[in-house]
């Protein structure tokens, strides 16, 4: 449903288009550093200070000459999902901008004021994917801003789809209607052009709530994920609203979605999928629902909870060689489970059995592929027994405890 996101929304896909538009073209070069802004014109420094700049101000919103046509379409679209549920109509706007140029060298505003027109006279119809790419340029750019703020308890996807194409056109006044507009804005003239953007609509709440009793997203929440975090072992996963209709849970670095073995409303355990990389994990509930026309959200998902997947290896050492000062050197080669990742950081640990305080460690580097043997150099090392232990993205591997509970594997002999 169309919210009251989409003013806004359009603001920010026109200070996108120029935003980009400024990066790509030779003419930022020329004209030097410029800033796009969305600001009232009394709020633009001018003067000494004055910079180069191009600002974009809604100065009106009016009502679409075609507003009730389009109320009388728009309603038979929702037919279908509302049935004879009676809504308002959907307030059907157009949006009047004022397109400013600054600059405080000669020919600074005209190269601007051109140049933003040619941007808008190249695009004049925006379609409902650069809508969405501009949203989430906005909401990235900027995360403190109030747009990404507001974004963030959205779906971009869904605000773009409901704008859906918006249409842009220039509007031309004569000199008496330009003083009238500038003595309203208690603010010094500059070359400046106007714009209208048709039509941008925004539903009654009525309607929206229709929509949700219908068809209600009821948003999963994780509180907590419980170990063992070990490849083959069960995940548990509690909260609230975990189950849904269709339940699958989303593993970070995974593309297919993780069947439960078991779920209920505050609860569902998975298995970790081999594939899986040992170290710090995302992992969210998804909630599927069949497509429902006019509806573009077809999924919901819960926060996102870290955990941490521990590698299980075992270790044999070779290539056992004597240095100076009765020191060794030698091969430990490490099969892993989960597979290391070829972009993951590795390091191999050592300890003493006889004396946890002598320890050695060696930074691993990088290797070419995903593998799940490593062998790995070693050297300057007193002979002994040693536990081996390794860290991967800082996720370390278990030491096993036999049945008197002390510590046995895995381990290798330097003699």
């Amino acid at each position: 449903m169309s919210n009251a996101l989409s003013i806004a929304a359009v603001t920010a896909v026109l200070k996108d288009l120029i935003e980009n538009g400024l990066v790509k073209d030779a003419i930022a070069t020329s004209v030097g550093d410029v800033v796009v802004t969305a600001l009232p014109p009394d709020r633009i420094t001018q003067g000494t200070d004055e910079r180069a700049q191009i600002n974009l101000f809604l100065y009106q919103i009016t009502q679409n000459r075609n507003a009730d046509w389009v109320s009388e379409e728009y309603r038979n679209k929702r037919s279908r999902q509302l049935g004879d549920a009676r809504q308002n109509p959907p307030l059907a706007l157009d949006l009047h901008y004022l397109l400013t140029a600054y600059g405080a060298k000669d020919f600074q505003a005209e190269l601007l004021l051109g140049y933003a027109m040619q941007l808008l006279h190249d695009t004049p119809v925006f379609s409902r994917e650069l809508v969405e790419t501009a949203l989430k340029n906005a909401a990235k750019v900027n995360t403190s801003s109030v747009l990404s703020q507001a974004l963030t308890s959205v779906s971009i996807a869904d605000v773009a789809e409901n704008i859906g194409q918006i249409k842009v056109s220039p509007e031309f006044f004569n000199m008496e209607d330009t003083s009238k507009l500038w003595s309203s804005l208690q603010t010094n003239y500059r070359p400046s052009a106007a714009y209208q953007v048709s039509m941008v609509l925004i539903d009654s709440r009525n309607a929206q709530k229709v929509v949700d009793d219908k068809y209600p997203l009821l948003t999963p929440i994780i509180e907590q994920v419980t170990p063992p975090w070990e490849i083959g072992n069960a995940l548990i996963i509690r909260g609230k609203g975990l189950r849904g209709d269709l339940t699958r849970v989303r593993l970070q670095g995974i593309e297919k979605l993780v069947e439960p073995k078991a779920f209920q409303d505050n609860q569902i355990s998975i298995f970790l999928p081999p594939e899986l990389f040992a170290g710090v994990c995302g992992v969210q509930v998804v909630h599927l629902k069949m497509p429902v026309p006019g509806m573009s959200h077809h999924e919901t998902a819960s926060n996102i909870a870290a955990f941490v997947l521990h590698p299980q290896i075992t270790a044999t050492v070779a290539q056992v060689e004597t240095q100076e000062d009765n020191l060794r050197q030698a091969e430990i080669t490490v099969k892993f489970n989960p597979k290391v990742g070829k972009n993951q950081q590795l390091i191999l640990l050592l300890n003493a059995a006889n004396n946890l305080d002598r320890a050695y460690s060696f930074l691993v580097p990088s290797r070419t592929d995903d593998t799940d043997t490593i062998t790995i150099p070693v050297k300057n090392i007193k002979p002994g027994i040693y536990f081996v232990r390794v860290q991967v993205d800082g996720a370390e591997s278990l030491l096993h405890k036999n049945s008197t509970g002390e510590y046995d594997s895995p381990q290798v002999t330097i003699p």
